[in-house]
C-alpha cells in the first residue's frame, strides 16, 4: 500500500501543479480554468469515494483498485492531448473518480483490517508516508520529463505507469482480509451505501466539521507556501521549504504512529491541531529565512499526523466492519476543505496579503480545535 499511495499521490495530488503549469503554457488554456479543474477533481474524488466504500465491502478490494487504476491511468494519458477547457475538466473529473478507488479509502481500509491492535497506528504511518514520498520522488522527476518531452508525450507514459504499477502491486501483493477474519459480507444482508447512524452521531459531525477546517487550512497553506515565502525570504528559502515540509511530515508521521501506541489519541490530535495553528501563525508573520523555515518545520510535523489520525479515530469509534462507509463519508466532507482551502487563501491574498491569508488559516485551526473538543470523547467500540 505504501507503493500504491506513492503512485497515487505522486501522479495525482502532488503533480496537479506540474500539470497546471504545463497545460497553462498552451494558449488555449488559462491558469484559472486549470485551477478550477483541479478543484473539480478533488470534489469528484470525495463524492465518488462514497461509492467506493460499498464496492470494497462487497467485492475483492484488489479488483476495485485495478478498475480505479485503469480509469485514472486512461484519463491521465489523455490529458496531454485535451483540445479545450471542457475536455480538461472532464478528464480531471474522471481521474478523480479513478483515484478515489486507489488512494486513502482502500488503503486505510486494508490497514484497519489487517492490524487490529496498537500496531495499527504504526502500520498506517508507514503506509500513509507513501503520500509524501510520491511528492518527494515522483513530482520532481515528472516536472523534468514534461519539460524535456512535452505534456503530449509525457502524460501517456504517466498514465501507463499509474495503471500498470498500481494494478500489478494490487493483484500480486494486496489481500483484502486476513484468512479466517469475519467480513462485512458474512454478517447478513448488504449494508446501505452510507452508514446513516454513524454520520448523524455527535462524534462524526463534530470531527467531520473540524477536519473540513483543518484540511482546508493545511492544503491551502501548502498550495501557497512557495509564493508566500519567496516574497518574504527569497527563492532559495521558498524552494527549500518544499523539501523541509515533506521531510518533516514524513518524520512527524512515523513518530506519531509510534506515539499513538503509548499516548491517548484524542489528546495527541488536539496537540497536533494546536501545532498546526502555531506553525501557520509563524508562517503568517515570517519575515526572514529563519522564521520561514522554522514555521515550515513546525507546520510540517503536524501535516502527516493530522491526516493519519482521522482514520485511526474513526476506526476506534465505529469499528473495522463499519469503517469503509464511515471513512468514505468523512473523506467526502474533508474534500470540501481540500478543494476550497487553496481558493480561499488565494482570494484572501488578492484582497489583503499572505499575512492575512495564513493568519486566517491559523484561526480556522483554532476554531477546528474547539469543534473537535465538542465532539466528545473517543469511545472505543471496535469490533
Amino acid at each position: 500500500m505504501f507503493l500504491i499511495l506513492t503512485l497515487s499521490s505522486g501522479f495525482g495530488f502532488y503533480n496537479m501543479s506540474v500539470y497546471m503549469n504545463a497545460l497553462a503554457a498552451k494558449p488555449e488554456f488559462a491558469v484559472a480554468d486549470i485551477s478550477a479543474a483541479t478543484a473539480l477533481m478533488f470534489l469528484v474524488s470525495g463524492i465518488t469515494g462514497l461509492g467506493v466504500a460499498p464496492l470494497i465491502e462487497r467485492y475483492d478490494i484488489r479488483w476495485v483498485m485495478t478498475g480505479g487504476a485503469a480509469v485514472g491511468g486512461s484519463s491521465l494519458a489523455l490529458m496531454g492531448v485535451a483540445a479545450d477547457t471542457s475536455q480538461v475538466w472532464a478528464l480531471y473529473a474522471v481521474f478523480g473518480l479513478g483515484n478515489a478507488a486507489v488512494s486513502l479509502i482502500p488503503g486505510t481500509t486494508i490497514v484497519t483490517r489487517w492490524f487490529p491492535g496498537p500496531e495499527r497506528s504504526v502500520a498506517l504511518a508507514v503506509v500513509s508516508t507513501g503520500l509524501s514520498t510520491g511528492g518527494v520522488v515522483l513530482t520532481p522527476i515528472s516536472a523534468v520529463v514534461i519539460r524535456n518531452l512535452g505534456v503530449e508525450l509525457a502524460l501517456p507514459w504517466f498514465g501507463l505507469i499509474f495503471f500498470v504499477g498500481i494494478s500489478v502491486v494490487a493483484l500480486t501483493v494486496v489481500r483484502g482480509w486476513p484468512e479466517g477474519t469475519k467480513r462485512s459480507g458474512d454478517i447478513g444482508a448488504p449494508h446501505p451505501w452510507l452508514d446513516w447512524h454513524a454520520v448523524r452521531s455527535r462524534f462524526f459531525v463534530g470531527s467531520g466539521i473540524a477536519y473540513i477546517l483543518i484540511m482546508g487550512a493545511q492544503v491551502g497553506a501548502i498550495a501557497h507556501l512557495i509564493n508566500h515565502l519567496e516574497k518574504v525570504a527569497g527563492f532559495a528559502t521558498a524552494s527549500a521549504s518544499v523539501s523541509v515540509l515533506a521531510a518533516t511530515s514524513i518524520v512527524g508521521r512515523l513518530l506519531g504512529g509510534w506515539i499513538v501506541t503509548r499516548f491517548p489519541i484524542r489528546l495527541f490530535t488536539i496537540l497536533n491541531i494546536v501545532g498546526q495553528w502555531m506553525g501557520l501563525t509563524v508562517l503568517a508573520f515570517a519575515d526572514n529565512s529563519f522564521s520561514a523555515l522554522g514555521g515550515t518545520i513546525l507546520f510540517g510535523f503536524t501535516v502527516g499526523n493530522l491526516l493519519m489520525l482521522q482514520p485511526l479515530l474513526l476506526v476506534k469509534v465505529y469499528g473495522v466492519l463499519r469503517y469503509p462507509r464511515v471513512y468514505s463519508a468523512a473523506y467526502a466532507l474533508t474534500t470540501l476543505g481540500v478543494a476550497g482551502g487553496p481558493l480561499a487563501l488565494g482570494l484572501l491574498y488578492q484582497s489583503f496579503s499572505y499575512t492575512t491569508s495564513f493568519g486566517v488559516a491559523g484561526v480556522c485551526s483554532i476554531v477546528a480545535l474547539f469543534i473537535f473538543c465538542s465532539a466528545g470523547p473517543v469511545v472505543d467500540v471496535e469490533t
